[in-house]
């Protein structure tokens, strides 16, 4: 059972799991019976097991009881802190499990996993990947015992970056033993992916997913052995694989659906052509920092089932790509519905040529001349994207519906982010062609690092044009006034309700509107936000609060050139309160002290005025901008050069459910700072707090503080052997 989408009303069964997993972590065996816990249906057991995982709020008390044999599904992602010896009674516990998933959890050993193979004879889906104790005997029978039986049935196997698994136990026990494996995972397993081996997946064992990435031995060789492949998906990124082997492979694989060879340095035009002509029906396409130019941009214009595009980093595009496949007199056009272009052709972009050096085309030429870019989320999980739709096409408006009209640049005026003066030009209309062409549809439009297209009239045009929209990021321009940038934000936050991940910088403007678009009812939906404020007056404690009020529901929060003050943090945690308080107890005992000793009588060191009240237990008032902190798993924070140890331990108590935290430009704290997080924040899984020399880095995994130095350079020069001094 998986959570309900952010646009979907929770289920009377979704809003009674939370509640009980809200009981769970907050008093255990106080409030809930474990040994209830194995009455629950199934379902719900499950979705338990999902919120705690999440939450990093799965213990030993908990687990032993939702190990039953109606269990189907485990999913244990992360759980660094259960006992091996709990793991190891999973076998036994859940002889109908269908799914495992214990990944990046160093705990797991070859018993724990022979012994899942051994007694789950139903077990299609096993991940195992960041397990370095796993080796071949994980999946030999012990001696005197039978066959693996959970090998019969397996359907899915991934054992990344454990590295103990050789080549000869991958085909003698995996592969000879799983007759039914359809989907391998391999990624970061050096030394066992060989041009052999690889050529051997590739084409003998009937695999339809395959995962080689990170994998640097890998050349062509292996992809145009043999004829014929049935796969569909194959990711091979961060690898040497070049332009032949993927043709080659695109040539024998005319089912391919899916391909990532994002980082394939050596991959050009002549690859991705190949890709694009021969497999129809691709619908996910990663080609991120590659040598792709312009032209790999009209081939996929002719895809007809592609619907996520990635093509960030890919520095040799031009400006013309957005306006490629913006091009309204287009035949046909793929049904896209996530872009993910962060930074195409950022090199021309900055510079004001194009990739061979030549100077682009005057705006007034060609609508829409300059390029946006994306930048998505890492995919979860990492390794295999089954969220692709199979063989849509770009749906069909209902009849008595207007055609999406296009919006030319501009004549003059017309647009809010006109510059005046007698040489004002048009802004590019790329982003509105975009949105006019795919909004009904789009679901993802991460438009990070282009500072001209995400002007007013173009937000206001996503505004009123993606109904669907999840994901938006973009870069403000600084040509727009801050009234009417406000109003174009604001639209977007009513009127594209399902929208759940916004990415907003305002780097290069004031920030202001944007903190004021952001307060609620709008955005309501969010749960992840991250905003790059301006560097010249950053983000203020009034305006941080303002963004936080009543947002229950944020889980993500990044902020860039914040300013907040030292005291913002133990205000929001009534400190400053019951410091006075404290003070002021301290003024009454000693005045009282010397009073009673002028009069003769000495007063007992423990003993206060009768008229002194005693708190027995302080009780917190936050306001709405600290309560919306608790929800919080991933901070990350920077540029608040004023913050103290003091404010950073206030912060931790108010981060008391955050996972990941990262601190950055930070000067003023200390090594108190990284232990008042471990110690506050109950749930912690890393914690990184960059000061003034060095940066101390803390995971849950190893348990140990990584201190990394930072070096200085000074500028001294020897006078005798003119070498520079470290």
């Amino acid at each position: 059972m998986q959570s309900a989408k952010p646009h979907e009303p929770l289920s009377l069964l979704h809003l009674c799991v939370q509640k009980l997993a809200q009981n769970l972590i907050k008093y255990g065996p106080k409030r809930v019976r474990y040994a209830t816990l194995s009455a629950l249906p199934r379902k719900a057991l499950e979705e338990l097991l999902y919120i705690l995982v999440a939450k990093n709020a799965l213990n030993d008390n908990v687990l032993p009881y939702a190990l039953t044999t109606e269990t189907h599904k485990l999913g244990l992602e992360g759980a660094s802190q259960l006992r091996r010896c709990v793991l190891s009674t999973i076998g036994r516990s859940c002889p109908n499990l269908c799914v495992l998933d214990v990944r990046t959890c160093q705990q797991v050993d070859n018993k724990i996993v022979r012994d899942v193979l051994q007694h789950c004879e139903r077990l299609e889906v096993l991940r195992l990947d960041g397990c370095p104790r796993i080796s071949d005997s994980a999946f030999a029978p012990a001696l005197w015992k039978p066959p693996l039986a959970g090998l019969l049935g397996l359907r899915e196997l991934s054992v990344g970056k454990c590295g103990q698994i050789t080549a000869e136990g991958l085909m003698g026990y995996v592969l000879k033993g799983a007759p039914y494996l359809r989907t391998l995972g391999l990624a970061y397993c050096h030394g066992t992916v060989t041009d052999e081996v690889a050529c051997e997946l590739l084409f003998q064992f009937g695999l339809q997913a395959l995962d080689l990435s990170f994998c640097s031995q890998l050349t062509d060789a292996p992809f145009e052995a043999h004829p014929r492949s049935l796969l569909r998906e194959l990711r091979v990124s961060s690898t040497n694989i070049g332009d032949k082997g993927i043709e080659k492979i695109a040539k024998r694989s005319p089912q391919l659906e899916v391909l990532d060879a994002g980082w394939a340095m050596k991959l050009s035009d002549a690859g991705v052509l190949g890709v694009l002509t021969h497999c129809s029906r691709l619908q996910f396409l990663c080609v991120c920092n590659t040598e792709i130019t312009d032209k790999c941009f009209e081939a996929i214009m002719e895809c007809r089932n592609l619907e996520c595009l990635n093509a960030s980093w890919c520095l040799r595009a031009t400006a013309h790509a957005l306006d490629i496949l913006a091009d309204q007199a287009a035949v046909s056009r793929p049904p896209l519905k996530r872009f993910d272009l962060d930074h195409l052709g950022a090199m021309a972009l900055d510079s004001g040529v194009d990739a061979v050096g030549r100077l682009p085309l005057p705006l007034t030429t060609s609508p829409g001349q300059w390029a946006s870019s994306a930048s998505s989320l890492s995919p979860l999980p990492p390794y295999w994207s089954h969220g692709v739709v199979g063989g849509a096409r770009l749906p069909r408006l209902p009849a008595g519906t207007p055609e999406p009209m296009l919006l030319p640049p501009a004549a003059g005026g017309d647009d809010a982010t006109l510059q005046e003066g007698s040489n004002a030009q048009a802004p590019p209309a790329s982003l509105k062609n975009i949105v006019a062409l795919y909004g009904h549809a789009l679901e993802q439009l991460l438009l990070d690092g282009i500072k001209d297209i995400a002007y007013a009239a173009a937000l206001e045009a996503v505004a009123s044009n993606c109904p669907v929209l999840e994901q938006l990021a973009v870069t403000l321009p600084d040509k727009d006034a801050d009234a009417v940038l406000k109003v174009a934000l604001s639209s977007i936050g009513a009127n594209c309700s399902r929208l759940v991940l916004l990415r907003l910088d305002a780097s290069s403007r004031s920030h202001k509107p944007v903190v004021d678009s952001l307060a609620l009812p709008l955005f309501s939906r969010l749960n992840s936000l991250s905003l790059w404020c301006s560097a010249g007056s950053g983000l203020q404690d009034g305006q941080l609060e303002t963004i936080l009020s009543g947002r229950t529901l944020l889980q993500t929060l990044a902020l860039r050139n914040c300013a907040v003050s030292e005291g913002l943090f133990p205000r929001w945690c009534n400190r400053d309160r019951d410091e006075a308080l404290a003070v002021r107890q301290l003024d009454q005992v000693l005045l009282s002290s010397l009073n009673r000793s002028f009069s003769g009588t000495q007063l007992k060191p423990c003993e206060l005025p009768e008229s002194m009240p005693v708190r027995r237990k302080r009780q917190h008032l936050r306001n709405s901008a600290a309560v919306a902190l608790r929800s919080v798993t991933y901070f990350s924070l920077a540029g608040a050069g004023s913050l103290s140890d003091r404010s950073c331990d206030a912060l931790a108590e108010l981060l008391h459910d955050a996972q990941n935290v990262d601190i950055r430009g930070c000067p003023l704290l200390s090594e108190e700072t990284l232990r008042s997080f471990r110690k506050g924040c109950r749930f912690i899984r890393s914690v990184s707090v960059t000061m003034r020399e060095r940066t101390l880095t803390w995971t849950a995994l190893t348990s140990s503080v990584k201190k990394h130095r930072h070096r200085r350079r000074s500028n001294f020069t020897s006078g005798s052997s003119g070498t520079e001094s470290n």
